[in-house]
Order: structure tokens, then sequence, then C-alpha cells
């Protein structure tokens, strides 16, 4: 009996092992989970015609759980096909974790632009529904391309 209990004692002893190294990787995979890679949000802060400048602040929101070190930024919006505004530059910026920064742009638009923005601003239309795209290049996840659609709005 004594030899049996021995042989059954060493048989289980894998499985044992077995059991805690599976009970190992499930805890391990109850940790918390870092984010990382997932493109910017991009948004529109604000937008304005002033004179023959348009003015516009991206804000740029950091959805990763580690600092996102931005390179370089490409950003476009268009309102039915045709450019609004726009930035394509080498950027050196840095965006802590689940924070956010901005980028102002300034550049003269042409007349279609200047006419599509003044019919707003004079209320002449509710909304111009427009479409921002582009990407950026980080040091950490190389190019990250984001998009997304939305509605101007006078203020």
């Amino acid at each position: 009996m004594h030899f049996m209990n021995r042989i059954h004692a060493e048989a289980a002893s894998p499985l044992a092992r077995l059991a805690m190294l599976l009970a190992v990787f499930a805890c391990a995979s109850c940790g918390p989970q870092v984010i990382e890679g997932r493109p910017p949000f991009i948004g529109i802060s604000d937008m304005r015609l002033l004179d023959d400048t348009l003015s516009a602040t991206f804000r740029i929101s950091n959805q990763n759980g580690v600092a996102m070190n931005i390179e370089a930024i490409d950003i476009e919006v268009t309102i039915n096909g045709a450019r609004l505004a726009g930035e394509n530059r080498p950027l050196k910026l840095t965006i802590d974790a689940n924070s956010a920064e901005e980028v102002h742009v300034e550049q003269v638009p042409d007349p279609f632009t200047r006419e599509l923005l003044a019919s707003l601003q004079n209320r002449e239309v509710n909304s111009l529904p427009f479409f921002l795209s582009g990407s950026v290049r980080t040091l950490e996840s190389g190019r990250l391309r984001f998009e997304q659609k939305g509605h101007l709005y006078p203020v």
C-alpha cells in the first residue's frame, strides 16, 4: 500500500504543477492592461475666419496608457470634398498618457472656403458637414491613421 500511495502522489504532482501554472497565468491575465498603439483622437477645438486668415485649433487626445511622442502630423479637414484646412509638417510634441494637447494652424483660405465659412457665420446654413482625416507619426508606433466626421456650427 505504501508503494501504491507513493506512485499515486507522484502521478498527481505533475497535475498539481500544471494547475498552479494555469492559476499563475490566469492571475497575470487579470492584471491591468496598458493600452498602446492606439491612434489619437483629433478634434476641432476652434475654427475662425478673421479677415483673410483661417485660424484652426486641433485638439489631439492621447487614448493610450503611455506617453505619445509625435514626430510629424498630417491633418486635413474637407467639406464636400473641398479642402477647408489642414497641416502637414514635422512636429515635436509629447502628449502624456490619457491627456491632450492643442495644435494651432493659420492659413489663407481660397475664395470657395471663405464663401463656405461666411455662409455659416452669416447663418445662411445651420451647419457644414466635415470630414477630418490624417495621421501622426510617433516614435513608439510609427504612423497612426485617424478619421472622423462631424459638423461645424456657428457660435
